[in-house]
């Protein structure tokens, strides 16, 4: 009778490289379908679809960590706030000249948060916060006085996910690069100062080290400016 050896003249050390091959194979399956599920999207993919349907709303629930920070932009809906620069480069220091800065959460719905912001008598300019590809997209919306979008114009970009409860980052997007390649690389933030009422939001331009925060009183809120421009 001859061996599984001899009969196949498969060495020992190969049959059990076909097995181990095999066994390696089945693993990485079962790794890749639950991995799917277990990881985030990457910025790159969250731009991908992004891309590929801009002005749709996505239906895609938010992570647990977005959820919160969205649900905490909605309590302040309706209502106004001061603000002051309280940090900034010597490339945005002429940001500065003002006498009063207002954001007013001018608009709030499930899918969009409108928070328009106001220098002065100046009312061009908006934050819009949409859900969309399953993370919370910024985009700045600049008007002219007659209601028209100015040039630079519409950028912005995704949150990674998931960020957290109280603070989310904005990566510039592809649209972003195409208006101004020099910003590119640019990620602005929304942070709620835990414990002290404090609302922030700042811009990091990373390739030219400029930057600038601006932070908002929740704790007193004032009169709700007019509309903005084009709204």
């Amino acid at each position: 009778m001859k061996t599984i050896h001899e009969g196949f003249r498969l060495p020992i050390s190969a049959l059990l490289f076909v097995l181990l091959s095999f066994v390696l194979s089945a693993c990485q399956e079962a790794e890749g379908a639950a991995g799917a599920d277990a990881h985030p999207p990457a910025y790159g993919e969250l731009i991908s679809a992004e891309a590929s349907a801009p002005h749709q709303l996505a239906t895609e629930p938010l992570a647990p960590e977005q959820e919160a920070f969205w649900a905490r932009l909605m309590e302040h809906c309706g209502n106004a706030y001061a603000g002051d620069v309280v940090n900034t480069t010597p490339y945005y220091e002429g940001t500065r000249n003002y006498e009063r800065l207002i954001a007013h959460w001018w608009d709030c719905s499930d899918e969009r948060i409108h928070i328009a912001v106001h220098v002065d008598d100046n009312r061009s300019r908006n934050w819009l916060l949409t859900r969309e590809g399953g993370t919370i997209l910024l985009k700045h919306d600049h008007r002219d006085a007659e209601g028209n979008e100015e040039e630079f114009t519409q950028y912005g970009g995704p949150a990674p996910v998931p960020g957290l409860p109280h603070r989310q980052i904005f990566l510039a997007d592809e649209h972003t690069g195409e208006i101004y390649p020099e910003r590119s690389d640019n990620f602005w933030f929304m942070h709620f100062v835990d414990e002290t009422g404090v609302f922030a939001y700042g811009v990091h331009w990373p390739k030219h080290g400029h930057s600038i925060r601006r932070e908002f009183d929740l704790s007193s809120p004032v009169d709700a400016p007019p509309a903005p421009w084009g709204y």
